[in-house]
This record gives C-alpha cells, sequence and structure tokens, in this order.
C-alpha cells in the first residue's frame, strides 16, 4: 500500500481479529525500526523492544492478559520496555508504540495495545529490574477488508484557541 502519513492516520484502527498469514521478517524489522527512530526524551534512546513471534510466546502473553486474550491470534507482539529512571518513559513508549503502529498500517498489518498482569509478564519476558513493562503491542495481517475513516467528534468540539473552551475556528 503506498499512503500517505495523513491517510495512514486518517484510516488506522485498533485490530484484534488477525489472518493466518505470516507478516514476512523485512515487515516486522521496518516495525522495529519505526520504534528505533522514534523520539525520545533528551535523546535518551532507553526503550527496548522484544519481539515475540513464536506461537507459544503469544499464547503464554494471552494467558497473562486480562483484555488481550486476542493476542494469541496475532503473528506477533513487542513489548515496549523502558527506563524509568529517565523520566520520560511513558511518553517515548507511546511515542514509539504510535510510529511502529503507524508504520505496520502503511503496510497493510494492522496492530492493538493490550495490557498485561505486570508481574507475570515480566518473569516471562525474564526483564531486568531497571526496566518497566511500559507496552505491548500484537501485530498481524488483517482477517478482513478494513476500508473507510473513522467516526470521530469534530474539530471545533475538542480544540480551543487561546484557552479552554474557546472557540477554534480554522477554516
Amino acid at each position: 500500500m503506498d499512503t500517505s502519513v495523513t491517510d495512514t492516520i486518517e484510516t488506522r484502527i485498533e485490530l484484534r481479529d488477525y489472518a493466518d498469514d505470516a507478516v514476512d521478517d523485512e515487515t516486522k524489522r521496518a516495525i522495529l525500526e519505526a520504534g528505533r527512530l522514534a523520539p525520545s526524551g533528551k535523546n535518551t534512546q532507553h526503550w527496548r523492544f522484544v519481539l515475540l513471534d513464536r506461537a507459544d510466546d503469544l499464547e503464554a502473553l494471552a494467558e497473562r492478559s486480562p483484555t488481550g486474550g486476542w493476542v494469541a491470534d496475532a503473528d506477533f507482539a513487542i513489548a515496549i520496555c523502558t527506563d524509568p529512571d529517565y523520566g520520560y518513559n511513558e511518553i517515548d513508549a507511546g511515542r514509539a508504540a504510535t510510529q511502529m503502529q503507524l508504520v505496520a498500517w502503511e503496510r497493510d498489518v494492522g496492530s492493538c495495545m493490550f495490557t498485561v498482569d505486570q508481574a507475570r509478564a515480566r518473569e516471562f519476558l525474564e526483564l531486568p529490574d531497571e526496566y518497566d513493562l511500559t507496552a505491548l503491542l500484537g501485530f498481524g495481517y488483517p482477517d478482513r477488508e478494513i476500508r473507510g475513516r473513522k467516526d470521530r467528534k469534530p474539530l471545533a468540539e475538542i480544540a480551543f484557541r487561546g484557552r479552554f473552551g474557546e472557540e477554534i475556528d480554522l477554516e
């Protein structure tokens, strides 16, 4: 798919249902590279990414998640681990996750963030104490064609000029 960033943003949705088709390593690498290239507070680049693409690993994540049982059917998942000592770890994880999801969608790969039981997932991932398990995302090709635009509130309802509640008119 050859799309603009704007088109990717306008059409990307959270996806929890995946086809059985495997995502190739080149695409997985491009998604990880997007995370690596994300901005970070003071350019610390403190994140670490764990690629989980074996069926038993995805099942183990699903068993440790109250919201992401669907990840067992994903093609792969990425754990974003950050160092909280840098003070920007949650923001930086969000930046990396967003860029990963946009590059994935550009390549027709869907994704969704999910939660896990932190203690059990940390143990499973053998995560060092100095890192937080800040975000987890599942990825895979959609199991159906997904097209269209999002149903979102008008900009005038959610954006203001100068002060909260003051009308914005950018026409």
